[in-house]
């Protein structure tokens, strides 16, 4: 069946779409690549004024006459008011939500520290390693002729990593919905995001220095002072890395110690390069040994430790998420009227790979 107007947009589309692993977005796309949704409410070859592609959601909403920014963006009751409207609320709260995760521009971001996510059927996952003393002997040897080739096995960890829950409530009252205005519930919602987002990273940094459970912590360098480092510590760091088969990109501390970092005479002094002048102009942190540094946010795992981390994200965790779980409860937030805004997720990190990340100490 073609949809050919809004009122046959159903909210049984966000459990179709969870069951693909999609977000409403993505299975609204879907529909109009198959040419499901009638052209004259989408249009694939939609662009904008800049010449990107404007997605499925997007010329819905604004085939509601749903406008949610600038000057003439309208308040809740656009989408409460009408029934045809109410099924894209949760999506647009979903949106606002996953475009607002990252954090100010020097933060540690999710980004950094996992290199993929994976979504699975269930609450526990068990991700796949060298098998236990293969790793320090990967590089290839001279093999005779006739001989057996050695072989490597992959192997799955010891220990499941567990999913858990998080979420919280975003409650309004159904007058405060109808009179609010679509950039206010955004601000506030991105505010929820962000501090999620916030969650996320110490959570994952956790996993990155201390293990999931499968006696793979991150190993350690020493440093050559016990009161602070010097730029032969980050080159030791960096060393210790690439003889243990990892390029770090990311260098991370608590505000004690990256401000220090950043506070060395390489970037700060009258005779420092062109690009510690522009750190000093700009505040744009420059990179270190191309290991770029990222603040690591006040309750993280890093906080008070007098260490710093070196993190390959290319090899970095692996971000778990249940993909039954939803974002929003998007039937009950049609049907209570919006008042109370349920997010939530079920997230779990593993470690295939234990050189990702090292820490240097004060010695």
């Amino acid at each position: 069946m073609t949809i050919k107007k809004l009122s046959q947009l159903e909210k049984g589309m966000y459990d179709d779409a969870a069951k693909k692993g999609l977000s409403l977005t993505q299975f609204l796309d879907e529909l109009t690549r198959k040419g499901e949704i009638d052209g004259d409410l989408v249009k694939p070859e939609a662009r904008n004024g800049r010449g990107e592609r404007v997605d499925s959601f997007k010329q819905l909403l604004a085939a509601a006459g749903i406008r949610t920014k600038g000057e003439f963006a309208q308040t809740g009751d656009a989408f409460l008011s009408d029934p045809n409207n109410r099924v894209l609320f949760p999506e647009f709260v979903n949106r606002t939500y996953r475009d607002a995760e990252t954090d100010a521009l020097n933060a540690l971001q999710i980004s950094d520290v996992v290199a993929y996510r994976v979504g699975i059927d269930g609450s526990a996952y068990r991700t796949g390693v060298i098998a236990a003393g293969q790793e320090k002997d990967l590089e290839f040897g001279r093999v005779a002729q006739g001989a057996e080739l050695p072989v490597y096995s992959i192997v799955l960890s010891e220990q499941a990593v567990n999913l858990y829950k998080y979420g919280g409530v975003l409650k309004m009252s159904y007058e405060a919905v109808r009179r609010a205005t679509l950039p206010m519930v955004t601000r506030y919602v991105q505010k929820i995001a962000r501090a999620q987002g916030r969650r996320r990273v110490k959570q994952a940094l956790g996993v990155g220095m201390n293990g999931d459970g499968n006696l793979n912590p991150a190993p350690a360098s020493a440093a050559s002072s016990s009161t602070a480092f010097a730029l032969v510590d980050l080159i030791r760091l960096q060393m210790d890395g690439i003889n243990n088969g990892a390029q770090f990109n990311i260098i991370t501390g608590d505000t004690a110690e990256l401000s220090a970092v950043l506070a060395l005479d390489v970037f700060v002094s009258p005779t420092a390069t062109s690009r510690g002048a522009d750190f000093r102009d700009t505040g744009e942190w420059p990179t270190i040994l191309g290991m770029h540094p990222r603040l690591a946010l006040v309750g993280s795992p890093l906080e008070g430790s007098k260490k710093l981390l070196g993190i390959e994200t290319g090899q970095g965790l692996e971000e778990i998420y249940e993909t039954g779980s939803q974002l929003t409860e998007s039937d009950k937030l049609i049907d209570t009227q919006f008042e109370r805004i349920a997010i939530s997720e079920n997230l779990g990190y593993s470690k295939p790979d234990v050189q990702a990340f090292r820490t240097i100490a004060h010695a």
